[in-house]
């Protein structure tokens, strides 16, 4: 799944050069926590290309590449979320359409700015 973002909100978090960037990707929504010391975070209003994956070699071509597990993928009112734990870090994917992964699923998270 690849989506075409752009970067409406940066907030830094309580752990220290943590920060969350929310993007808006058309009707899908996805926030993911990104550490100043392992790469650049972007800017607000700037494009970035978000891409789920199973496939290491398609995610190694991005800026950013992690991997991690699917830890939920539930119903909350008319939204579904997805929530991909990369050790530690989240990407939360909030859509109105159901996402095609499972609890546990291996994934590659790959993001281009």
């Amino acid at each position: 799944m690849i989506f075409e973002c752009r970067v409406s909100d940066i907030t830094p978090l309580r752990v220290p050069k943590v920060h969350r960037v929310k993007s808006t990707c058309g009707e899908v929504e996805i926030e993911v926590e990104l550490h100043e010391d392992a790469v650049k975070v972007p800017s607000r209003d700037s494009r970035i290309t978000i891409e789920i994956t199973s496939s290491k070699e398609e995610c190694l071509k991005h800026y950013f590449c992690g991997h991690g597990y699917v830890v939920s993928n539930t119903l909350i009112g008319d939204v579904y979320r997805v929530v991909i734990s990369l050790h530690g870090f989240l990407v939360v994917v909030k859509s109105k359409n159901r996402l095609e992964l499972n609890e546990l699923d291996h994934v590659y998270v790959g993001a281009t700015y």
